[in-house]
């Protein structure tokens, strides 16, 4: 498994790519190249996808469903029903305690600690390499490794946008 680190100015302050010339742009991504196998799983989301799953759930997920479809929208309601409870050690509670973050120290001394999800927009993409094959002017083949089919007619997308 191959993930990145949040591209962040500080904690809870991630990039924003924007067109604008006040926000980050394209030019400020972190760019990787990731040697990937036919049948890999790439799963590419929003802060508020990642604040609130696991690197272990999302495998979990993966592994158990049918297409890029049915994965992309089961990551996202698992996002979203994490973002909501307020009991649930979120990868984002868990960051902010690391952080200094946490509830006041009387609190503590009862034995609390900041826990639950973080209520924000949820996207995931969900996509699956395949190989295609491209015809040559000669009339055979060139096999190249793609992610999705023809334009990333296999990704899934699922996205849930919630009110603060």
């Amino acid at each position: 498994m191959f993930s990145t680190c949040p591209q962040e100015h500080y904690f809870d302050c991630p990039y924003q790519l924007s067109s604008e010339a006040i926000g980050q742009t394209s030019q400020d991504a972190l760019v990787c190249t990731v040697n990937l196998m036919e049948g890999d799983m790439i799963v590419s989301g929003s802060d508020g996808f990642f604040d609130n799953i696991f690197d272990q759930e999302i495998l979990g997920v993966i592994n158990e469903s049918l297409g890029t479809d049915e994965a992309a929208k089961a990551l996202a309601e698992l996002a979203r029903k994490h973002s909501v409870d307020v009991t649930f050690d979120s990868p984002y509670s868990m960051e902010a305690r690391s952080r200094g973050f946490d509830v006041p120290w009387w609190k503590k001394l009862l034995g609390a600690k900041l826990v639950g999800g973080k209520m924000d927009d949820i996207t995931v993409i969900v996509a699956q390499v395949k190989t295609v094959v491209i015809p040559d002017d000669e009339g055979s083949g060139v096999e190249l490794e793609k992610v999705g089919g023809e334009q990333l007619a296999a990704a899934g997308v699922a996205s849930t946008e919630q009110n603060e």
